[in-house]
């Protein structure tokens, strides 16, 4: 039997190992930890579902299931860096800011910035969540990280429900985007 992933199911777990319905006092530490790092990992596999589908289109679900293992968090690291360039006005290869701006507005489309920046926020929190033995974390940081997931995964949702070809670009770019670039 298959069990297909949910986000919000990763978003519960998260809420809850950070707190949020507890009674006073701080969560341990290392649950404090795994909600930040559940929290990145919902909005992460909610962004490989969302590239895996559109990338198959009507095809069979091992073809989803075979694009998304293709996504890596580096190449969405780079993709989302790339948007947070173009909202600051810096400089990036030609055929970035072709693909990920919007021509009528020539700028990137809000959702995309707000997955950009929630994706580059939670990846850096779950990195000194996962790796960093000094990492402080409070409950009221674990639970600001998880509504930033929530709010990387609204975004996706508006977005895939736009049709926004922008976001089709910025996930096409995830899947590689460096290299297609130095090649065009």
């Amino acid at each position: 039997m298959r069990r297909d992933f949910k986000a919000e199911d990763y978003l519960h777990l998260a809420d809850t190992l950070a707190g949020r319905t507890a009674d006073r006092g701080r969560p341990r530490t290392a649950y404090l930890r795994r909600a930040i790092s559940t929290a990145y990992y919902a909005l992460f596999y909610e962004l490989v579902q969302h590239g895996a589908r559109r990338a198959a289109g009507t095809g069979p679900v091992e073809h989803q299931q075979a694009i998304g293992r293709w996504y890596a968090h580096g190449n969405f690291k780079k993709a989302a860096r790339w948007v947070e360039d173009i909202a600051a006005g810096r400089t990036l290869p030609n055929p970035v800011r072709l693909l990920l701006t919007d021509p009528g507005a020539g700028a990137v489309p809000v959702d995309l910035e707000v997955l950009a920046s929630a994706f580059n926020e939670l990846q850096e929190a779950r990195h000194g969540a996962d790796y960093d033995p000094a990492f402080d974390v409070t409950r009221l940081g674990a639970l600001g990280h998880v509504n930033t997931a929530r709010s990387g995964i609204e975004a996706i949702e508006r977005m895939d429900k736009a049709d926004l070809h922008q976001f089709d670009m910025f996930l096409l770019l995830a899947l590689g985007g460096e290299k297609m670039i130095r090649n065009s």
